[in-house]
């Protein structure tokens, strides 16, 4: 279940990503300097937890608590996104949208069903 969470949830992000064209893969991001990052982990949080379906309205939630009760800034949850995936060589491959959902889910916990 966690699993098949974390695809659609990857899957909305792709999309959303791919229609601002503006899409970075974790590489990529990863050479930005500081405040880019931020920036750019801070859409695609956005996209995560402002652009649901009623199949992801729950997560969505669940993750938007989450963050809001850590009082993560940007920069902070850029830096933590950036320090999970450097221990995470399988997801330094992909997009920053795939680290980002797996650190959430990691920091939060799966969303309830």
């Amino acid at each position: 279940m966690k699993s098949v969470l974390i695809a659609g949830l990857f899957s909305a992000l792709t999309i959303s990503q791919a229609n601002a064209q503006v899409y970075y893969n974790y590489a990529d991001w990863d050479r930005l300097n500081e405040s880019d990052r931020a920036a750019y982990i801070a859409g695609a949080y956005d996209s995560l937890v402002s652009i649901a379906t009623a199949e992801t309205a729950s997560s969505a939630r669940h993750y938007s608590r989450c963050v809001v009760s850590r009082q993560l800034s940007n920069e902070q949850l850029a830096k933590n996104v950036r320090a999970f995936v450097a221990t995470r060589p399988n997801l330094q491959k992909g997009p920053v949208q795939g680290g980002l959902i797996n650190y959430l889910v990691e920091l939060c916990g799966a969303p309830p069903n």
